[in-house]
């Protein structure tokens, strides 16, 4: 069971907070679509007035959000001159609240320091690890992140466990959320296609995954529709190699078109993890919950077929909540997984559960949500903790 004795300091602002001003959110690429990281938080933040953004990455060298947005890259800098930068930005501003989704060093420097100049209140939400399976941020600076925020979220159970188990503070489960204007509709009927087609969205991070992907899906026979930004520019792909391979890459669409085609899918495919130390981006499987299954879940109420380890944060989730199953990189696995989630009564069973437990993963309203939170120092309702309570017992017990 989780330890609630665990500490939840209340935000320690060293100057009043006002009643109006921006929000400063700071994460490691632009907002934008193009990434789930980037996705999920144009969502949450879509209707802050006066919103400022810094972000240490530029892959996509645009950004889907109105923001005052500037990239702080402290590698380029000593950190007395990052902090001289940083101050002479919020120079002049009234920054009302931080939100910090830190995946490089450069992030978490950008947070204290503005911190430390504001005296805002700081939320922190951790959507990746980068500290206890990778070590990409210092123990002491992840230690000092901590410290400074009013409260904690990470966005998935084993991500919460992990770090409370490490900082003996308490994080709370977020997950990841989508819009409401794009939930299925009631009167929505799903027509089966014969034989059953696959759908993918997002990116794949890992080569070693596209190429057990690809091996498994031209062997098993079954058709997939891979949208988004399709890996790029984590992955480089060949529309032409991947079409031999009954892998159909369609490049950046529309959303609406995105989410017409994944509402006439029979399935769609999460590759994660195998966590047996092959793949470079195993810590990534094991505690990060890709945005694109709530996505997915919410938009289409497409059955799920996680392809990797049980024990991966996607497969977790999917079991947990009845969505789908999970199976191994082999085409055999692969095509017992689609027989199983494509028969009439299973398929029927998850749609209903899924457009069931769309309104949960709202978007709407969670900004209001995270700063309410934030002023008293824990979630004010049990939306989130209570959804996964037999996810939570089993990574925490």
């Amino acid at each position: 069971m989780q330890d609630h004795s665990l500490k939840e300091p209340k935000p320690t602002a060293t100057k009043p907070v006002p009643n109006q001003g921006a929000t400063l959110v700071i994460t490691h690429a632009e907002l934008s679509s193009r990434h789930g990281t980037g996705a999920l938080l144009v969502r949450i933040l879509r209707d802050e007035d006066n919103l400022i953004a810094f972000y240490s990455q530029e892959f996509f060298k645009t950004h889907d959000i109105e923001a005052g947005a500037v990239r702080i890259n402290h590698s380029r800098l000593t950190l007395g001159a990052g902090r001289r930068h940083i101050q002479r930005l919020l120079r002049g501003k009234t920054i009302r609240r931080i939100l910090c989704v830190p995946f490089y060093k450069d992030d978490v420097h950008s947070a204290l320091i503005a911190h430390a100049a504001t005296g805002a209140p700081m939320a922190l939400y951790l959507m990746d690890d980068q500290n206890i399976h990778v070590k990409g941020i210092p123990d002491k600076l992840m230690r000092d992140l901590i410290d400074q925020a009013g409260i904690c979220f990470a966005i998935s159970p084993a991500l919460c466990a992990a770090y409370e188990e490490k900082y003996q503070r308490k994080f709370w489960f977020v997950p990841p959320v989508a819009d409401p204007e794009h939930f299925v509709t009631p009167g929505f009927e799903f027509k089966p296609n014969s034989p059953p087609r696959g759908i993918l969205i997002g990116n794949l991070w890992s080569s070693q995954t596209l190429n057990q992907f690809c091996d498994a899906i031209r062997i098993s026979g079954f058709q997939i529709d891979w949208y988004g930004n399709a890996g790029k520019p984590f992955v480089d792909l060949d529309p032409v190699t991947l079409a031999k391979q009954a892998i159909v890459l369609h490049f950046h669409v529309p959303e609406n078109i995105l989410i017409q085609n994944a509402r006439t899918a029979d399935f769609a495919v999460i590759p994660a993890g195998t966590l047996d130390g092959s793949d470079t981006h195993d810590w990534l499987a094991r505690a990060s919950l890709p945005s694109r299954i709530v996505y997915l879940l919410a938009t289409a109420n497409v059955p799920m077929i996680v392809m990797g380890h049980r024990e991966t944060a996607a497969a977790r989730f999917v079991i947990d909540l009845d969505l789908g199953t999970v199976c191994d990189y082999s085409a055999a696995g692969f095509q017992k997984a689609v027989a199983l989630v494509t028969g009439k009564e299973t398929s029927s069973a998850i749609r209903n559960r899924a457009r069931a437990l769309s309104p949960k993963f709202s978007c709407q309203g969670l900004a209001g949500w995270i700063w309410d939170s934030l002023s008293e120092g824990r979630p004010i309702d049990n939306r989130f903790q209570g959804l996964l309570l037999p996810m939570l017992t089993q990574n925490t017990g």
